[in-house]
């Protein structure tokens, strides 16, 4: 969906959901939009970047954003789209994360005392879009708590929730690292006076402010995967030794019952045998049976 809005200060924001063929078509008649941009906007697994073009004096900013996924209860991440000319902010989402306009609607409706300008507004949503990190990874680590807390043996719903944990920092791993990369080359293109991608001094302080706050989420969920790593560890070790536990007694188990066998196959070959004479004979073989399993439970015990 296509929207156009006017905002303050002769500002523009175009806000688009679920990018159509046609959105595209609009951006590249009405933004001269470059065909890599259309490329980018368009890929749904398109990493963290950003570009400028000099030919059009546009830049763009790919952003990767927390959504959680109320069905499996649990955190996925997505590229979304910023384009950024002198006195528009184009932005581009899936419907899945339409907590991005909303955030945006908040930003341009917000009064300041300063004025705003494109980049400060785009640099104010990544500070926002990168506390929701903070905030998963403070959930997940109180799942993290819960599951460190089991009796004996972890139960399989412990297992599988520890799994789901595993899999959804990788991908949040991997998204904070490429916004970190993204924000960097942000900062690098716009660093000094001379480059192409003209920053004022406030706008460079806040590229700081927001290179520094997706570096501590960076190395907050690096943190937190090390330790659900070492959970995973942990788990792991309690399961082998408790399969292991569980064969050492189906081995003595097993033994113990070749016992008798043996001792009943002999005595009852029909074959002259010691003690095999006079009607008590059989309560013999029942002190040489336990006899025999005494010993073997003694050599087992003697080698664990």
């Amino acid at each position: 969906m296509y929207q156009e809005n006017a905002v303050l200060n002769g500002l523009h924001w175009v806000s688009i959901t679920d990018p159509t063929h046609d959105d595209i078509q609009k951006l590249h008649k009405k933004f001269d939009l470059t065909p890599k941009f259309q490329s980018y906007v368009q890929d749904p697994r398109e990493r963290s970047r950003y570009d400028y073009n000099e030919a059009t004096d546009t830049s763009m900013l790919i952003w990767q954003v927390v959504i959680k996924d109320e069905l499996e209860q649990g955190y996925h991440v997505m590229p979304v789209s910023f384009i950024v000319t002198v006195d528009t902010l184009i932005s581009v989402v899936p419907a899945q994360a339409q907590q991005v306009n909303d955030e945006l609607q908040h930003l341009f409706t917000q009064k300041s005392k300063q004025q705003q300008s494109i980049i400060t507004i785009l640099l104010r949503l990544l500070w926002r879009l990168n506390d929701q990190y903070m905030d998963q990874i403070d959930d997940i680590n109180a799942i993290r708590a819960d599951l460190a807390k089991y009796r004996k043996n972890p139960t399989n719903k412990q297992i599988e929730a520890l799994a789901s944990l595993s899999n959804q920092l990788v991908h949040l791993t991997t998204a904070t690292d490429n916004n970190v990369m993204a924000i960097k080359q942000m900062k690098l293109s716009g660093d000094a006076d001379s480059d192409a991608v003209s920053l004022n001094k406030r706008e460079r302080e806040m590229v700081a402010d927001v290179e520094i706050e997706t570096n501590q989420s960076q190395q907050i969920t690096q943190d937190t995967s090390d330790l659900v790593e070492r959970l995973s560890n942990t788990y792991n070790n309690i399961l082998n030794n408790s399969l292991n536990d569980t064969m050492r007694f189906l081995t003595v188990w097993s033994l113990i019952l070749a016992v008798p066998p043996i001792i009943s196959g002999f005595y009852g070959m029909n074959v002259h045998l010691p003690l095999a004479v006079g009607q008590w004979a059989w309560v013999g073989t029942l002190f040489m049976t336990a006899a025999l399993i005494a010993a073997v439970v003694w050599l087992v015990h003697r080698r664990k």
